[in-house]
C-alpha cells in the first residue's frame, strides 16, 4: 500500500508516491541516505523562511532529489534525471512543496505496533542501511517494498520481535466463549 499525492507545481498537477522502496531507490540514484537528508533538510527549512531564504545549495539539491525520486516513483514517464524533470517547470517555492512532501513521507513512516518486550532505550536514528537490514531480516523482496509503507515494515519488524514474548496471562477457551 504505497501512498500517493498530487501537488500542483507551476500550474501543473504532479503526482508523488511514497513507499518502502524510496530509501533504496534514493540510495541507488544519489548514493545518499534519504533519512539523513530529510532530517538535515527539515532543520534547514525550520531555520529559514520563504521571504528570507538562506538555504545552501546542498539543501536545495537534496529537496530537488527527494522530490524527483518521489515523482519518478509515481510516474515512470518522468524524465530520467532531476535536471530534465526540473526543466519542465518555470519556478516554484520549495516552501510550498516541501511541507506537502514531508507530510506524505510522514504518512509513509507512520507505525501502529508497540513492542511487548522491554527493550533497552536507544538513540539510534533510522538510516537507509538500518531500514534495509530490517527488510532483509523480514525476508522482503524489492517487489514487496513497492507495495508497503515504511511504517508497515517497521510494524512487521516490531511484531516479529513480539513473537516470542511470554504473556503473563493467556486467555482460556472459557474466556473466549464469554467474549
Amino acid at each position: 500500500m504505497s501512498l500517493c499525492k498530487t501537488i500542483e507545481i507551476d500550474g501543473k498537477p504532479v503526482k508523488f508516491r511514497a513507499s518502502a522502496a524510496i530509501p533504496r531507490i534514493y540510495r541507488i540514484k544519489f548514493q545518499r541516505d534519504i533519512y539523513k537528508d530529510l532530517r538535515s533538510l527539515g532543520k534547514s527549512v525550520k531555520t529559514n523562511d520563504e521571504d528570507n531564504s538562506g538555504l545552501d545549495l546542498l539543501s536545495l539539491e537534496m529537496f530537488e532529489n527527494i522530490a524527483y525520486v518521489m515523482a519518478k516513483h509515481a510516474d515512470p514517464e518522468v524524465p530520467d534525471t532531476p535536471e530534465e524533470w526540473l526543466d519542465g517547470f518555470n519556478t516554484f517555492s520549495l516552501y510550498q512543496i516541501l511541507p506537502q512532501l514531508i507530510d506524505l513521507w510522514g504518512l509513509n513512516v507512520q507505525t501502529e505496533s508497540e513492542s511487548k518486550k522491554k527493550l533497552r532505550p536507544t538513540e539510534r536514528e533510522m538510516t537507509t542501511a538500518l531500514f534495509l537490514l530490517r527488510c532483509v531480516q523480514l525476508g522482503l523482496s524489492m517487489q514487496d517494498l513497492e507495495l508497503l509503507t515504511i511504517g508497515m515494515i517497521n510494524d512487521m519488524y516490531v511484531e516479529s520481535r513480539n513473537d516470542d514474548y511470554q504473556y503473563p496471562v493467556l486467555a482460556t477457551q472459557e474466556d473466549m466463549n464469554r467474549f
